[in-house]
């Protein structure tokens, strides 16, 4: 299998795309961190490995044309983002439900899933014409669940959906997605150690980037999502002060399990091999870790939180919304709630049953108990 190589990579990027500044940030460390990582630990089959050198070509072509539009429009980075309601929250928290309800707000905005994937506009296209963009990513998704059709029992992908701008993250080779499709702790132990306030700085960029690409844009209200903010909350609070959070609480003893079921599905199609045990370490405390962060962060800050239970969102959605509507400081009307009720209705048969157990990646009740006590305690137990 050949290895992949940091320069090999740059080269065909430029090559493709005829453009050669990449910008300047720590995002190349952290891309030469994580080809080490992937050929040392990850132990991909050939496919796997084509595919990982394949995203990292797409991921420097997006930061090219990204850099040659900053340059060209320089009113880009003069967009205002204002007050973006963020909400963060593990798998199976009701956190997706709740970011694709927002987003069906016409007075909301977000990243669509396609936009992440292919966020810098391709040569010769017109500001709000994507059309080819999108195209590529209806393929991707459509690839992505046909090499594993478990995909949407744990996520619902959807090319047009609004969706988590860990992807827009991934650009600065500093979030916590190659992790979880490949066994990689040395690039794992690095991206913990660095300051990630540079990350969302540049999430920032993109943010304001896509904005500029649609006008309509310009009057609404920014709503992102992600379980990966959770460990670094504090730095997007630096970068983004007026954010309005909503932490979606379930416990972990449901969630955790489910986690490291999604990040098996991933794993399996790339990897000669992979130990679900390993998955299960990793991940068990990694997701303590960030948890009990936010946590810590939030009691700080306690203006820029909303606290919402998965059972409640579950049991009346609308009345949880109402509750985040009055959050952050908007009107809940008819035209709102018939927005998110047509949502739920097109989607309640979204995702099907997803079956795992704590055994299964060596977990245990007395690690859950243990790791999140803290958190069990301010948030599940309580009524």
């Amino acid at each position: 299998m050949t290895k992949l190589n940091i320069n090999n990579l740059k080269i065909a990027a430029c090559e493709q795309t005829e453009l050669n500044d990449f910008g300047e940030g720590i995002f190349l460390e952290g891309l030469q961190k994580m080809i080490e990582s992937i050929n040392q630990e990850a132990n991909l089959i050939d496919v796997g490995n084509d595919a990982q050198a394949q995203r990292i070509i797409g991921l420097l072509i997006n930061r090219l044309r990204f850099e040659d539009d900053l340059k060209k429009y320089s009113e880009i980075l003069d967009h205002k983002i204002i007050s973006p309601i963020v909400i963060v929250g593990l798998p199976r928290t009701g956190s997706t439900m709740t970011h694709r309800m927002l987003a069906a707000d016409e007075n909301h905005t977000a990243m669509l899933w396609w936009e992440g994937r292919y966020p810098s506009m391709l040569p010769n296209e017109k500001r709000g014409h994507p059309i080819d963009r999108m195209n590529l990513g209806k393929a991707e998704v459509e690839a992505v669940v046909a090499a594993s059709p478990d995909a949407l029992k744990i996520h619902p992908w959807d090319y047009k959906g609004a969706d988590e701008e860990i992807l827009l993250l991934e650009h600065n080779f500093m979030s916590t997605v190659p992790e979880s499709f490949m066994r990689l702790p040395t690039y794992s132990e690095w991206i913990e150690e660095q300051n990630h306030k540079v990350a969302y700085q540049d999430l920032k960029k993109w943010i304001q980037y896509l904005q500029w690409q649609n006008p309509g844009r310009e009057e609404k209200r920014w709503v992102l999502k992600s379980p990966h903010h959770l460990g670094f909350i504090d730095k997007l609070i630096e970068v983004f002060p007026d954010a309005q959070i909503i932490q979606t609480h379930r416990d972990p003893i449901k969630t955790v399990p489910s986690f490291c079921s999604m990040c098996a599905n991933l794993f399996e199609p790339l990897a000669i091999d992979f130990d679900k045990k390993f998955i299960g370490a990793h991940w068990g405390n990694k997701l303590s870790r960030a948890l009990n962060h936010c946590m810590e962060v939030s009691k700080i800050h306690k203006d820029n939180f909303l606290d919402l239970k998965f059972e409640n969102m579950i049991k009346d959605p609308i009345d949880e919304m109402k509750k985040i509507y009055e959050f952050i400081g908007e009107p809940f009307g008819e035209r709102t709630e018939l927005a998110i009720q047509a949502w739920q209705e097109e989607n309640k048969h979204e995702m099907g049953a997803h079956k795992y157990e704590l055994a299964d990646y060596d977990l245990t009740k007395e690690f859950i108990t243990e790791n999140f006590k803290d958190y069990k305690a301010r948030y599940i137990n309580v009524t």
